[in-house]
């Protein structure tokens, strides 16, 4: 397939000046020309090349208390041999499972628990990805664990059979998951000769069932996989940390140089995995839950080339416009779909690219898909005779520069793993590696042509998917996650000449200008600054009706606002009745707000509308100087909202079939549910929810919103950029909106949390999904009260220590289930809890009783705790807790959280490091004997919730209550 644009690879020699480590004096080279970095990011970078041709990029972040990492090899399941399917995603795995400097296995996620830090990594198609973040004073010796990951890994054969049990377990958890199976299924009606046709994930079939059959020794394989594709010199990492620079350097330069240059090992295949024999096909597929999906696939070029124009993404633009003249806008006329993506799902393939367009279509909409497809190449047809509009282009860029200018700072590491995994880009020149993805460099006419001309009638396959299919009988059955299918030619009317009824084709025409440009970027400033900066909103006017709370920015002094509402009312959820209608009202406004705002959302003016718990939460962010204008738009909707009986049934049936979609949840996540359930009252269960669904019509609907707008209280955040003026004319034009009474307080947000008797309770809670293999429990010990901000903080402290001591026994030694862990929460105004989670194909009362011993086994752990490594846990908690907020949206959630929770304690990080800096592991022991020791404890409070596979015998009820 010709390349859409005939370039070579970026140079990545010129610019690279030999140095030396301050301390070492090791060798290394520095890219010494500008990178193009964000006028709002204060951060300092250097870009270096270590002798074994490993790229790193280190961040020095003078504020940051959290340090992060991440390592991207440029290979994935694309490397999988043919008779070991999931071999790469296996081998992601083994790693973290010990090296020859450090040989206990765990002892790399023990270190990050004990510094309040955490590990993970992922397997794609070309790249396998390893990160980690953890408190910035332990980064040194994590990096030195991380290092000898790709030096010097064991691969002990004893952890084979058990972590194969993990990736066994993690592809099974996902068997019923509709995401995981027609990932897979495009992937198997794809070009066979082609890797991407492989399977990803691994089982213990496709692993240790096809070493056997072929005599060969699995962990061997393992090692052959690794020492052939694992070279530095298709590595890229990237260091975020508070260290200098020449700190940084020093230490990836010390630690990172000796993993092997083997030269380019990334695999080099030919074809593209969607050639002439699989396009022109019109699949049916079965889906687990109901929906109804339409996928055109368009088979592409390498799209790696083309950063610098950017023509996709004008594309995408215009194909996910749902504003008058959109191909959304005609189907939802026709009451034929919901929502409408297009994008491009191969910019990191190697070779090749796909862009797919997706459509949410009604019941309605999927028998008339033939319209649909029409209708989109009608667009298409129209996009290309009005040929590429440079005014377009540039509005794009504009905003796009805009929000590069003033961009916000990320998590640490979720920054690491997004630059790792861009610099493996080969086109993208050093200076650009910051800002390729963000800015539009050039306008090319010709490149948007030829973008446009690859999707066409002539090269596309379409994607039907559905639980039924009338008209069709899927028969054929995709070999892993056992998809049924039918594959038939696309008609010759679908593929050459398709054509639109000019009626329709009428209706067709590009956006007009946006609206929502801002036209302000300038930054207001306080009249005096406090420094450290206040943390504290002010109280502008509080009656009973509104309290309006405002914060102006005093430490980002970026052009960015944040306005939220919480409106609360008696009628939101005090039934399940009214849950429903409320939840259908939001999903209503909000699909109309979403139609009549695109041009807001390109802007970077982001809305939503949401059912909270007792309330209806509105918010608006983006560029400030256009929020206030938005928000009017939003209310005004919400206030005067009518929905026609068309809608109201399209939107219905959306809100039931998700209702239904929860009983195909995993069971962790039903138990999840049915957790907050319990500790929760007024709750709606399952069966509720489904029987108040036959009762909720259009008149109904049109009452409530009159019900639930007639009495309310109002709660109201202004952040960012403004002046207090601002927020207090904002909060009347709210008031001037809305036009309701006062509710009487007692009953607004009348949720209450409920108090759990001490003893232990086991609940088994019965599974829907006949077909999931996975049982799951969640063990929940009920602690101090919420409002007790020292017991908060031990649980906190607790939960670092024991989160990886869990995953260590029960999923690495024990390979008892896939997601295991522990975590800690609290109810709204009860207690705080530790909570034991495992799902897998243990029986659920085994697992239960593993759980007991850990916990009988843990407290001589906490007596074995050092002083050393307590202090250590301490100190890293309180220094993540003194972490400085990273933008306008960090502080607003931390406000509006203060606020929202009736408790208002402003200062609470100031208070817990307060509590942390007097504790000592006596402390700890306490709490632990208190609350979670069983033979200690005078207020043992614990909930043990099953879910037992139907795949697994399960006991009856009489004799669960025999052996309770």
């Amino acid at each position: 397939m010709d390349s859409l644009k005939n370039c070579k690879p970026a140079d990545w020699e010129t610019g690279f000046e030999s140095k030396l480590t301050t301390e070492s004096l090791m060798p290394y080279k520095e890219f010494t020309e500008h990178i193009e970095k964000s006028g709002n990011d204060q951060r300092q970078y250097r870009l270096i090349r270590l002798p074994n041709n490993l790229i790193a990029m280190c961040v020095q972040d003078t504020e940051a208390k959290e340090a992060a990492a991440s390592l991207s090899v440029n290979v994935g399941s694309n490397a999988n041999p043919a008779e070991f399917q999931g071999l790469a995603h296996f081998l992601e795995h083994m790693l973290f499972l010990g090296t020859e400097k450090y040989p206990k296995e765990g002892e790399f996620d023990e270190y990050l628990a004990n510094n309040s830090g955490r590990s993970n990594a992922y397997t794609s198609f070309t790249e396998t990805n390893y990160y980690f973040s953890v408190f910035s004073g332990a980064l040194e010796n994590a990096l030195d664990r991380f290092a000898q990951f790709f030096i010097s890994p064991l691969f002990n054969a004893d952890c084979v059979d058990r972590e194969l049990r993990a990736v066994d377990s993690e592809f099974k958890g996902n068997l019923q998951a509709d995401n995981w199976r027609f990932s897979q299924l495009r992937a198997r009606l794809s070009d066979p000769a082609h890797p991407f046709s492989g399977f990803t994930v691994g089982s213990t079939e496709t692993l240790k069932g096809a070493a056997e059959k072929l005599g060969l020794d699995l962990r061997e394989e393992l090692i052959k996989f690794y020492q052939k594709y694992y070279s530095a010199d298709i590595m890229r990492l990237v260091v975020v940390g508070n260290h200098s620079l020449d700190v940084l350097s020093e230490w990836v330069t010390s630690k990172f140089s000796r993993i092997a240059s083997k030269g380019n090992t990334k695999p080099v295949f030919e074809g593209h995995p969607i050639g002439k024999a699989q396009l022109g096909k019109l699949i049916h597929y079965k889906t687990v839950c109901e929906k109804y999906l339409l996928k055109l696939q368009f088979s592409l070029p390498d799209l790696r080339s083309i950063y610098r124009e950017k023509p996709l993404i004008y594309l995408n633009t215009l194909l996910d416009s749902t504003e008058e003249g959109s191909i959304y806008s005609v189907l939802r006329k026709s009451g034929w779909a919901t929502a409408i993506n297009g994008g491009s799902s191969g910019m990191y393939y190697d070779g090749f690219g796909i862009y797919d367009i997706d459509i949410e279509a009604t019941p309605e909409g999927l028998v008339n898909y033939e319209a649909i497809v029409r209708i989109i190449f009608g667009y298409l047809k129209m996009l290309a005779k009005s040929g590429p509009q440079e005014w377009l282009y540039q509005e794009l860029s504009l905003i796009n520069k805009a929000k590069f200018d003033f961009k916000d700072k990320e998590d640490a590491g979720k920054y690491a793993t997004t630059l790792s995994k861009s610099g493996q880009n080969q086109y993208v020149t050093p200076q650009h590696w910051l800002s390729h993805s963000s800015l539009f460099y050039e306008y090319d006419v010709d490149l948007i042509s030829k973008c446009l001309h690859y999707l066409s009638p002539s090269n596309y396959r379409l994607f039907i998917g559905a639980q039924e299919h009338k008209a069709v009988e899927c028969k054929l059955e995709e070999k892993y996650y056992g998809v049924l299918h039918n594959i038939a030619d696309l008609p010759s009317h679908l593929t050459s000449n398709v054509k639109c009824s000019r009626s329709v084709f009428k209706q067709l025409h590009l956006p007009g200008c946006n609206a929502f440009l801002p036209d302000n970027l300038s930054v207001t400033k306080p009249d005096t600054l406090a420094n450290p900066p206040a943390v504290e909103p002010v109280l502008l006017r509080k009656n009973d009706k509104i309290e309006v709370w405002f914060k102006q920015d005093d430490q980002f002094f970026t052009p960015h606002g944040y306005i939220g509402l919480t409106i609360s009312s008696e009628s939101i959820d005090n039934t399940a009745l009214n849950h429903l209608l409320t939840s259908l009202l939001c999903e209503l406004v909000l699909a109309e707000l979403q139609e009549q705002l695109y041009s807001a959302s390109i802007a970077d003016s982001k809305f939503d509308i949401v059912q909270g718990v007792g309330s209806i939460n509105v918010g608006v962010s983006g560029f400030s100087s256009g929020l206030p204008h938005l928000l009017k738009t939003v209310l005004q909707k919400l206030k005067t909202f009518a929905a026609d009986a068309q809608r109201f049934s399209i939107y219905l049936a959306k809100v039931e079939r998700k209702i239904q979609s929860r009983r195909l949840d995993i069971p962790m996540q039903c138990l999840y549910k049915q957790l907050d359930a319990v500790n929760m009252a007024p709750a709606f269960d399952q069966d509720m929810l489904e029987e108040a669904l036959k009762h909720v019509t259009l008149d109904g609907l049109q009452a409530h919103i009159q019900l639930v707008l007639g009495k309310a209280y109002v709660k109201m955040l202004v952040s960012g950029n403004y002046k207090q003026s601002v927020a207090f004319d904002t909060s009347n034009q709210v008031l001037d909106i809305l036009q309701y009474q006062p509710a009487p307080r007692h009953l607004v947000n009348a949720h209450r949390s409920l108090d759990i008797e001490p003893g232990h309770y086991v609940q088994n809670v019965p599974i829907s999904d006949q077909k999931c293999l996975n049982s799951a429990v969640v063990s929940t010990f009920y602690c101090g009260s919420v409002s007790d901000m020292r017991d908060a903080v031990i649980l906190q402290l607790l939960r670092n220590l024991v989160h990886s001591a869990f995953f260590s026994q029960l999923r690495t030694s024990e390979q008892l289930g896939y997601r295991v862990g522990a975590r800690h929460d609290s109810t709204k105004n009860g207690k705080v809890m530790l909570i034991f989670v495992l799902e897998g194909e243990s029986n659920p009362e085994y697992v239960t009783l593993r759980i007991n011993q850990f916990i009988r086994d843990y407290r001589k752990k906490l007596l074995e705790l050092t002083k050393e490594e307590f202090e250590s846990s301490v100190q890293s908690l309180i220094s993540l807790k003194q972490e400085r907020l990273k933008s306008i949206d960090d502080e607003f959630r931390q406000l509006w959280s203060h606020i929202n929770s009736n408790r208002y304690v402003f200062d609470m990080l100031d208070k817990e490091t307060k509590h942390l800096r007097q504790l000592s592991k006596d402390d700890l022991l306490a709490f632990w004997d208190m609350y979670i020791n069983k033979d200690t404890s005078q207020h043992y409070t614990r909930l043990d919730m099953q879910m037992w596979s139907a795949k697994i015998w399960q006991p009856t009820p009489e004799e669960f209550e025999m052996y309770p």
